[in-house]
């Protein structure tokens, strides 16, 4: 089987690699970013986030849009609230999300395909009917798309953001390029920012990979657009949908 190159951060990739590694295939670690939570310092207090994790019991919906968010904002729940506030729905975007949050016991509403903003902006308890005059929280790294507080907006709601992390870019050389790229291997991205983080740093990337594998189907549109192919699409990021989506490429090699 094609080499695969494995560009999840440093600390979230263990579990693919063993599992890639198991059925014998030739993996690559190369991280593209690296996950930066931010601090409970003075920084937090003036921009509201320490605020709005205090008084988080004040919202009706809670969006926990990446494994990140759903990991970080609970741990801010952990310092905060000794039991976890009630009469909050929560939404996770994706299953990745969701199982950090069933684990803290929380029920969860996910979409059943759709991973993505427009996935969880059709779910029932988010629509114009129950969400107008509620808040929402969503809990998200620094940027991203701003597509789900728009919509929710347009549907009378008053949503804020908790922002948790920074996602930061990790610089490889050419050198380190050339080597993680030798033999066009496929490339296995989780998000569209690590498609856009790599294509900085090699140019014709869609040349030098044999395929490009990704966790939806909008960053996948991307993908085909410049070039890629074949697009792989995963039905999310978990470990088992990924690898179940290379063991259906190979069955087709």
């Amino acid at each position: 089987m094609t080499t695969v190159v494995v560009t999840r951060p440093q600390d979230q990739a263990g579990g693919i690699i063993a599992a890639l590694e198991t059925q014998g295939v030739s993996v690559r670690h190369h991280p593209l970013m690296q996950i930066v939570p931010l601090a409970d310092d003075d920084e937090a207090a003036r921009s509201g986030l320490r605020q709005k994790m205090l008084d988080i019991d004040q919202y009706k919906a809670v969006i926990a849009i990446s494994f990140n968010a759903a990991t970080y904002g609970l741990r801010w729940l952990d310092d905060y609230w000794p039991q976890l506030p009630l009469g909050i729905d929560w939404y996770a975007v994706g299953p990745t999300t969701a199982d950090v949050l069933q684990q803290a016991e929380i029920n969860v509403n996910m979409p059943a395909q759709r991973f993505d903003s427009e996935g969880v902006l059709a779910l029932p308890g988010l629509q114009a009917e129950q969400i107008r005059g509620e808040r929402v929280l969503i809990w998200r790294g620094v940027g991203g798309r701003e597509t789900l507080a728009s919509v929710l907006r347009e549907r009378g709601a008053e949503v804020d953001y908790a922002e948790l992390y920074e996602r930061q870019p990790v610089n490889w050389s050419d050198s380190d390029w050339h080597n993680a790229l030798a033999d066009k291997p496929l490339l296995m991205l989780s998000s569209g920012q690590a498609l856009d983080i790599a294509e900085s740093q090699v140019p014709q990337l869609a040349q030098k990979v044999s395929a490009v594998m990704l966790p939806s189907e909008r960053v996948a549109e991307q993908a085909r657009a410049r070039g890629y192919n074949p697009v792989l699409v995963a039905a999310s990021a978990r470990d088992n949908d990924m690898l179940q989506c290379l063991q259906q490429w190979a069955q087709t090699k």
